[in-house]
């Protein structure tokens, strides 16, 4: 378009309705301006190297990583970096459509760049193609490079998906004719061979301006002519690639037509100007031509020059235009009428300006719909919805739930369904668009309510553990401790309880464990009686049965006589058996109490009690303590405490000489008592 630059501003029109998956969520455009579509909303994208007055393309991967785009002349890839081979490209960015990207078919890593130039270029429709394995996954454009298809052809190219949905159809129209060319790209490339529709009005240098698109179903071909100010439309047979049946939509006084989108269902389309910046609707299900161009509504206008319009991956259309810091919207592009919502201030471009282009896609469908569903416990109707309804003309649910019966499928948009059984259920909806199917699969799986159980309460031995297990299909879990696996595994004794949460609802259970210790018998040391002692032996424990020598099972036992006794003792739930044995001398026992007169409590493990040195036939002793002012300082009343040399209040005493009583009682029960004195030496 150079030789009109000083008496025109002209704008890129980008191609395609629709895009394969996410491959059109990355737009950059204009002044390094671009949005992006991967959240959802689209949003400003600041970080583009493109400049460009008019024609550019995108393409990103199926979940919306960009991979690179293009100007016609330069490749920048993913990181805004012009690939090494990528100049020099015989595109134009000052040509309406100066670029178009399109993956191979069934390759992972080959894209075809096709360019075409601007009014009065001789190079004709080319291709470059960009292998995305090379410079480590960044691509580069490889030694297919400007490969010639066609010379002298006007502004304008698009792709559009072949009936197959696996080829494509490259479609361009010749310089100073009416003639169209189809080029089919298959697996096997590009076939040079072109199907041709010799249909429509002669274009001339002063009309190669302006806009080429597809519908979403590739049945029909708008073309926006810039010179004479009008719209063409046509059939296209997307398994043939042969165009019919052309419509002039009238000439728009003042326009200078240059951008065309088709709504989402295919039955409105939209023409942008130039020159006016207006914007217009027209309805093809009006009926007669004549009809259709009496339905033209001017839905909006942008107070300077216009350019493309595209639909974008939210099912709106994007109205670019020249110099402008925000793209304007057709909110709602399937609606006849002013309900389709012009909105004129639109995105924000966060200080970016676009010019009069948008990148090109081709028109595969990217239907951007999910569905959703809740109540999944049997007995209960489930309910679905379906998201991104707005473009959608019908729907085919399939529950996957045979022993349904008729119930199994439904045409609502928004079906409840009971479903005969639980398990899972691989539910599919197909959607149409435009023409267009698609089908969405998921996998659910339908609960009984939740049950869990623990077990009764019980009883472990000392070292055992046990293993609870709550372990449910398609559930969560929560225990006692905010632990979540679907075991538990119990060592101590305590009170345990889990919480098992399915899609339904949640269930608990309690178990209670206690510890059984495991015997420990401890008879003593082998020991001498005096004659007419008892020696009382205890070897109770917790839920044990117990066996003496002399085949007696009480806890118990009493010995009055020497010889050797031993026990036996088994915890009954555990099966472990723990014994001890005692040896027993009885002595006809004098009656000897020795007490020391000197004791050094220094802490040094050596004579470091007031305690008697040997006392033999003692039963039972009370010792006291006074200083040198008759002042009690110390009591015990057992044979085995000692004095250490502190007060009752534990304050240390200092050497000197102290005064003891002893008042004690023998193993015949005579009382006696002793008195003294001793040293403390420290």
């Amino acid at each position: 378009m150079k030789a009109f630059l000083t008496i025109l501003v002209i704008s890129l029109l980008v191609k395609g309705s629709f895009f394969a998956q996410n491959e059109g969520n990355i737009w950059y455009f204009g002044q390094n301006a671009g949005i992006g579509f991967n959240g959802g909303v689209p949003v400003a994208l600041t970080n583009g190297a493109l400049s460009t007055f008019e024609g550019c393309a995108t393409i990103s991967d199926s979940i919306g990583n960009l991979l690179f785009y293009t100007d016609g002349t330069t490749v920048w890839n993913k990181n805004h970096i012009p690939m090494p081979s990528g100049f020099g490209l015989d595109g134009d960015n000052s040509s309406s459509q100066s670029s178009i990207i399109v993956k191979k078919p069934n390759s992972s890593t080959i894209y075809y760049i096709f360019t075409i130039p601007s009014v009065g270029g001789t190079v004709g429709l080319r291709y470059s193609e960009v292998d995305l394995s090379l410079q480590s996954g960044l691509g580069d454009v490889t030694l297919n490079k400007n490969i010639s298809i066609l010379s002298s052809t006007r502004e304008k190219v698009t792709i559009i998906s072949h009936s197959n949905n696996i080829d494509f159809w490259v479609l361009t129209h010749l310089f100073g004719s009416n003639t169209f060319h189809s080029y089919l790209l298959t697996s096997l490339g590009l076939n040079m061979t072109p199907i041709v529709s010799n249909v429509g009005q002669t274009i001339t240098q002063t009309n190669t301006i302006g806009y080429l698109k597809a519908s979403v179903n590739g049945s029909r071909i708008a073309m926006a002519n810039s010179s004479t100010s009008d719209v063409e439309l046509y059939n296209f047979d997307n398994s043939t690639g042969i165009l019919s049946n052309p419509m002039n939509l009238g000439v728009m006084s003042g326009c200078g037509t240059y951008g065309v989108e088709f709504s989402p269902s295919g039955n409105l389309l939209y023409a942008s100007c130039w020159i006016s910046g207006d914007l217009f609707q027209y309805n093809l299900l009006a009926g007669s031509l004549a009809n259709i161009i009496n339905s033209k509504l001017l839905i909006g206008s942008y107070n300077g020059l216009g350019g493309a319009l595209q639909l974008g991956p939210d099912h709106k259309i994007y109205y670019a235009c020249y110099q402008s810091n925000t793209l304007p919207i057709i909110t709602n592009p399937n609606i006849l009428g002013i309900g389709c919502n012009y909105d004129s201030v639109g995105i924000s471009l966060n200080l970016k300006q676009s010019e009069h282009g948008l990148p090109s896609f081709y028109n595969r469908v990217n239907f951007n719909s999910s569905f959703n569903f809740t109540n999944l416990c049997f007995g209960d109707s489930t309910n679905f919805s379906l998201g991104g309804t707005s473009y959608i003309n019908g729907v085919t649910w399939n529950f996957g739930d045979v022993g349904s019966g008729g119930n199994n499928i439904s045409q609502l948009f928004n079906p409840t369904h009971l479903f005969s059984d639980t398990g899972n259920f691989i539910v599919s909806v197909i959607i149409s668009a435009g023409g267009i199917t698609d089908t969405l699969i998921d996998t659910l799986f339908i609960s009984h309510l939740p049950f869990v159980n623990l077990g009764n309460d019980t009883i472990l031995c000392e070292g055992e553990i046990l293993i609870l297990d709550a372990t449910t299909s398609n559930a969560t879990y929560l225990w006692q401790d905010n632990s979540t696996n679907p075991n538990f595994i119990i060592t101590q004794q305590g009170t345990y309880w889990v919480q098992v949460i399915n899609n339904c609802e949640n269930s608990t259970d309690t178990i209670n464990v206690n510890i059984n210790s495991l015997p420990t018998i401890n008879l003593g040391n082998d020991t001498t009686l005096c004659q007419g002692v008892i020696l009382y032996l205890d070897v109770t424990a917790t839920n044990a049965s117990y066996l003496w020598q002399d085949n007696s099972t009480n806890p118990t036992y009493n010995i009055t006589q020497q010889g050797t006794y031993w026990a036996e003792v088994t915890v009954n739930s555990c099966n472990a058996i723990a014994t001890d044995s005692i040896t027993i001398t009885i002595d006809d026992c004098e009656v000897i109490l020795e007490i020391p007169n000197v004791f050094t409590p220094n802490n040094d493990g050596n004579n470091d009690l007031f305690i008697p040195i040997k006392n033999i036939g003692i039963a039972s002793m009370n010792t006291r303590i006074y200083n040198r002012w008759g002042q009690l300082i110390f009591v015990s009343d057992f044979l085995e405490i000692g004095w250490d040399g502190s007060t009752s209040s534990g304050a240390l005493v200092p050497n000197g000489t102290y005064f003891w009583t002893v008042y004690y009682t023998d193993i015949n029960g005579l009382e006696n008592n002793l008195k003294g004195y001793v040293t403390i030496l420290k």
